[in-house]
């Protein structure tokens, strides 16, 4: 079963996801009996990035064969998010801080209807994710729960160097750049080799134009000051149940820093009050699962860990 587009219209704004269920004429995407998997790509990413987790999720298969959904897993709608300003959805006026990325992938999620929502974040959309569960569990509407895949997380020191800090700056106006010179495109093809073929050329494509160069280089100037906010002020999840799944191959981070951020993903788990495999203080703490084959790119490398853990919350 391949992956559709879906226009939506909110606010009089384009919005385009992609997913395997609902109609494509941007009217009537959305079943109110189904649950709703809600996939939220990371800095610099488009929803076609999710494709392999959309192509397992729609044949349910997860790491050891088919998942046999006759159960308690009923019928499932399963959406991918390009934010604003990425592939086809129209940008947004404003600033892209963390508040307004919530808000927006709220919206999404009051315009499609849906039985159970499970809420997907990878990167620098787990921050996302965490928020947007948070604002909705503070106003009495349901969450299934949350899967976080090696995401950003104020709980790790390094987001705070001046490394890093530079390092985000830097990939907001070097993507300016590459794009003013025609080697974007040719750049991102490159980053999405690992995907499925019928879905890398639409994840190049949705970030190889100016305007996602310029909606990246805004998100990313928000991204340390969002962190900061975190900590200050963590959004209180109200015992949504919480999976988060940290890549282990140390990649262009090196093990140290690697290590460092695996631990701050299992903090992460062992602070969630909600029901998990009982690992953390107390036997409640969230879920936490080590992508031993992967570096940050778990959705690409060991998609059919986030289909089994997202499966997992819904059975």
């Amino acid at each position: 079963m391949s992956a559709h587009p879906h226009p939506l219209i909110v606010d009089g704004r384009r919005v385009h996801l992609l997913g395997s269920v609902g109609s494509t004429d941007g009217t009537a995407v959305g079943d109110p009996e189904a649950d709703l998997v809600l996939l939220e790509p990371g800095l610099g990413a488009g929803a076609a990035s999710w494709g392999a987790v959309l192509d397992g999720l729609a044949n349910r298969e997860g790491p050891v064969g088919p998942v046999d959904l006759a159960g308690p897993v009923g019928p499932l709608q399963v959406l991918a998010h390009d934010r604003a300003g990425y592939g086809a959805s129209d940008p947004a006026g404003g600033p892209r801080d963390l508040g307004a990325l919530a808000a927006e992938l709220g919206t999404v999620v009051a315009a499609v209807p849906h039985r159970r929502l499970v809420l997907v974040g990878h990167s620098w959309g787990g921050p996302v994710v965490r928020t947007l569960a948070a604002d909705l569990a503070a106003q009495g509407r349901a969450v299934a729960g949350a899967v976080l895949v090696d995401p950003a997380d104020e709980l790790a020191d390094l987001y705070f160097t001046p490394t890093v800090e530079v390092m985000n700056r830097v990939q907001g106006h070097a993507m300016v750049l590459l794009d003013r010179a025609h080697l974007l495109r040719r750049l991102q093809r490159s980053a999405t080799r690992g995907l499925p073929e019928a879905h890398r050329e639409q994840a190049a494509a949705s970030v190889a134009t100016a305007a996602a160069a310029r909606t990246v280089r805004e998100e990313a100037r928000h991204i340390t000051r969002g962190l900061r906010h975190l900590r200050l002020d963590p959004p209180d999840l109200c015992g949504v149940p919480l999976t988060v799944i940290s890549g282990r191959r140390p990649e262009g981070l090196g093990r140290r820093l690697r290590d460092e951020l695996t631990a701050a993903h299992r903090e992460r788990a062992a602070l969630s009050s909600g029901p998990g495999d009982g690992a953390g203080p107390g036997g409640g703490a969230g879920r936490f699962v080590a992508a031993e084959r992967s570096g940050h790119l778990v959705p690409v490398d060991q998609p059919e860990l986030v289909v089994e853990e997202i499966l997992r919350l819904l059975g």
